[in-house]
C-alpha cells in the first residue's frame, strides 16, 4: 500500500476503487494484508467507481465494466476508441482470476467473462494479467 501512496505523491494520481471493493480497504478479513505480511492497510480511495463510469486520462476515455468474480468489485477497463480492454484480475493469460479469496465467486467470474467481456467486438485486444505483472 505504501507503493501506491508513493506513486500518488510523486505523480499526483488518484486512487480509484469499485464501490463493491471499498470495504476491503479497511477490513483485514477481506484484504488479507496482514496475512501476506503487509500489516494494517491505511489506504483511502479518492473516488468510488460504478459500472459504466468513465475515467479520463488525458484524451483517453476508459469505460468501467464491472466484472465481479475475483472480488465483488472487480473491474475491467475498456478503451473503445482503441479497441483495447485491460481485464485486471478478471482474466489472466490462459485462465481467469482466482475466485477462492474473500468476496470471490467462480460463478460470478464466469458470468462476467461470458456476459460482459465476450460481448465486446471480436477485434478488441485484451490485455490480461500475465506472470510478469502479477504483483
Amino acid at each position: 500500500m505504501q507503493e501506491c501512496k508513493n506513486l500518488k505523491k510523486k505523480f499526483g494520481g488518484k486512487v480509484l476503487i469499485h464501490i463493491e471493493d471499498e470495504p476491503g480497504l479497511k477490513d483485514p478479513m477481506i484484504n488479507l494484508a496482514d496475512y501476506i505480511g503487509l500489516g494494517m492497510v491505511t489506504l483511502q480511495a479518492d473516488s468510488r467507481l460504478n459500472d459504466e463510469d468513465l475515467i479520463h486520462v488525458g484524451d483517453l476515455e476508459f469505460k468501467v465494466i464491472h466484472t465481479p468474480g475475483h472480488t465483488k468489485g472487480g473491474i475491467s477497463l475498456y478503451l473503445e476508441s482503441e479497441k483495447i480492454l485491460f481485464s485486471g484480475d478478471t482474466m489472466f493469460r490462459g485462465s481467469w482470476g482466482r475466485t477462492d479469496l474473500p468476496t470471490g465467486s467462480f460463478e460470478e467470474i464466469i458470468e462476467s467473462i461470458t456476459s460482459k467481456l465476450m460481448e465486446l467486438p471480436e477485434d478488441v485486444i485484451v490485455y490480461p494479467r500475465t506472470p510478469e505483472n502479477q504483483q
